[in-house]
Parts: structure tokens; sequence; C-alpha cells
């Protein structure tokens, strides 16, 4: 199986959407994962065949730049006016529930549209390096 197959196929089988639905239906997290491992063990096999040491590393990084999206998704979501803010916290409330959803933006969309986008970017780079390096060998 080519690498461009692979890649095509996990980002087809691998949807944010899906995997919420999902979590509201109160699958764990691991099974999820597991499923979707035990379900394209192949394009995994043919994506880990071309990942290099320094790919390796570059994956690491990108890891640790998720995991520092999460924690600030995590502090938006638990951030905490002051007292003195008790009244801008209000205003900001009314002003919230008096616009229409239409005109208000969708940070849920755009982070699983923006995000699903990166991974798969980096993916590509990813393989294009790794290829390039097998074309000079």
């Amino acid at each position: 199986m080519k690498i461009t197959e692979a890649l095509k196929t996990l980002e087809n089988a691998w949807s944010r959407e899906d995997v919420l639905i999902k979590i509201k239906k109160g699958e764990e997290s691991e099974k999820i994962i597991n499923d979707f491992l035990n379900t394209n063990k192949q394009e995994i096999e043919t994506l880990t065949n071309f990942i290099n040491l320094e790919d390796k590393i570059l994956l690491g990084e990108i890891e640790n730049l998720s995991k520092i999206e999460s924690k600030l998704i995590n502090k938006i979501k638990n951030y905490n006016f002051t007292k003195n803010d008790s009244s801008i916290k209000e205003k900001v409330q009314e002003s919230f529930l008096k616009h229409e959803p239409k005109n208000l933006f969708n940070l849920g969309l755009f982070m699983m549209k923006w995000s699903n986008k990166f991974v798969f970017i980096s993916l590509l780079v990813i393989s294009a390096i790794a290829l390039t390096k097998q074309a000079w060998i």
C-alpha cells in the first residue's frame, strides 16, 4: 500500500464529529482509540514504516503542542471572573444570551476543522520528508 493511500484512508477514517458522538454516548477514549487502531491496522503499519527518528521528534513536538492547546482550552473553559468583575460577567452573559446564534463565532467547529487540517498537513509533511530521504538514498 502506498503512503498516500494510507494517509487518505486514515484521514477519512478519523472523524472528529464521529468521535464526539461516541464520547457523548459514553464510550471511553481508550476504546475509541483501540477501535480505530484495530480497524486501520494495515494503514497505520504502512505509515509507521515511513517514520524515522527525526519524524518521531516532530511527532513528539506536535503532541506537546496538542497538550498545550488542550490546557489552553481547559483554562478558557474554566476561566473565572474575579469578584470585582462580577458585573462584567453578568453583562457578558446577558449580551451572549441576547445575540442570535447565527452571529456567534463557533469555537468548537473552528477547532475541529483547524485541528484536523493541522494534523493532516503534519502527516503529509512527515511523509514528504521520508519520501525525499528515500529518493536521495
